[in-house]
Order: C-alpha cells, then sequence, then structure tokens
C-alpha cells in the first residue's frame, strides 16, 4: 500500500524538479522575461498570462474598456467591426466566467504568437435568453508596443458571434 505513494510522491518530486531547474529560478525567469520584452527576440509566457489575465478581468467584471484594453485598435485589422461585437457581446450577456490556459508561445517575426485554449461562459441579460458556452483554441498574435504586449489578431474570429 505504501509503493503507489512512495512511486506518486516521486513522481511529483520528479515533475517539479523538470519545471524549475535552479538556472530557472524566479528571479532568473523574470529577467528573461523582461530581457525578451524589451528586444523582442523572445514572447514569454508570463507576458501572455498578463494579457488572458487582463481579458478575464474585462469580461468577468463586465468593463468593456478594460477588456477592449488588450487589443491594438490601431494595428489590428477589423477592429471597429470587432469592438462592435464585444459591445453587443457585452449588451446580451449580464455574467461571464472566463477560463485560459496556455498551450504553446513562440515568435513569428517581431509577433508573439501563442495558442490558447479559451472556454467563456455567459448568463443571459434576459430570463428567455439562451446561457452561452464556447471552447475553442484561439491562436493569438501580440506586438510588444510602449503599453506592452498587445493583440493584434486572433483566430478564429467568431469567440464572441451571436
Amino acid at each position: 500500500m505504501r509503493i503507489p505513494t512512495i512511486l506518486l510522491a516521486l513522481g511529483l518530486a520528479a515533475n517539479l524538479g523538470s519545471a524549475q531547474s535552479p538556472a530557472e529560478t524566479p528571479a532568473a525567469a523574470s529577467g528573461k522575461a523582461a530581457q525578451g520584452e524589451q528586444t523582442g527576440a523572445a514572447f514569454p509566457e508570463a507576458a501572455m498570462n498578463k494579457v488572458l489575465l487582463g481579458l478575464k478581468k474585462g469580461m468577468e467584471d463586465h468593463v468593456e474598456s478594460r477588456f477592449l484594453s488588450e487589443f491594438d485598435a490601431n494595428r489590428m485589422d477589423g477592429y471597429l467591426e470587432f469592438q462592435e461585437q464585444v459591445a453587443q457581446f457585452f449588451r446580451q450577456f449580464d455574467s461571464f466566467r472566463f477560463y485560459s490556459r496556455i498551450l504553446q508561445t513562440s515568435v513569428d517575426e517581431e509577433k508573439g504568437v501563442a495558442l490558447v485554449e479559451l472556454q467563456i461562459e455567459a448568463a443571459p441579460r434576459q430570463e428567455s435568453g439562451t446561457a452561452l458556452r464556447r471552447d475553442k483554441q484561439i491562436r493569438f498574435e501580440l506586438e510588444h508596443g510602449k503599453a506592452g504586449w498587445k493583440i493584434v489578431d486572433f483566430q478564429p474570429r467568431d469567440l464572441l458571434a451571436p
């Protein structure tokens, strides 16, 4: 009976050891993230987490402007249509739950790219409305500017479609 417990403990220790080597201490990782943000040579997962947190807070707090602040209005094709789609989505639903999990990050030329699994749940404003639940893998493209990393494109774009 104690063998499975020991094997589980050894497995957890091995996973923890591989997740953060001595060279990858939090200070070293944050230094790398800061260096990557300055040079544009890397797209740190921490940057994507920050963007996703902004999206989550904007959606769950029902603050449309906070949600949209994670997008670059000047560099994103079709931003005005997207902004209207977001406004309609916020008018149609009263409360949201937003879950995300980063599957992969990479660099494509000057853009940071992240594949993210998103799940959105929305409760309708009217009792006669239908609750919504969407599970999608979204490919985000971000560019680094004065305000940090901002979304300039994402696919598929039907995430908030009616």
